[in-house]
């Protein structure tokens, strides 16, 4: 598990397959929000980034847009 450091703080960025949709999903969490749960998770089953959609933590009162770039930036690094 690897990390990236947004505004001071550093965000856990899980990259991984999932075998049983033949996705390729990036989470991103944020151990001053939750410790388990992703605040936003970003997945592909294409080899286009115009394929990829964004998950938000419904648990959530949203996320800035800001972090939403953020995110987006490594998980297109990544993917």
């Amino acid at each position: 598990m690897a990390s990236e450091d947004y505004e001071g703080r550093k965000i856990q960025v899980v990259g991984f397959d999932d075998a049983t949709s033949d996705e390729r999903i990036v989470e991103f969490i944020d151990p001053a929000v939750s410790s388990a749960e992703s605040v936003v998770a970003v997945f592909n089953r294409g080899s286009d980034w115009h394929d990829a959609r964004v998950s938000i933590n419904p648990r959530l009162d949203g996320v800035s847009a800001e972090f939403l770039t953020w995110a987006l930036n490594i998980a297109r690094r990544m993917m």
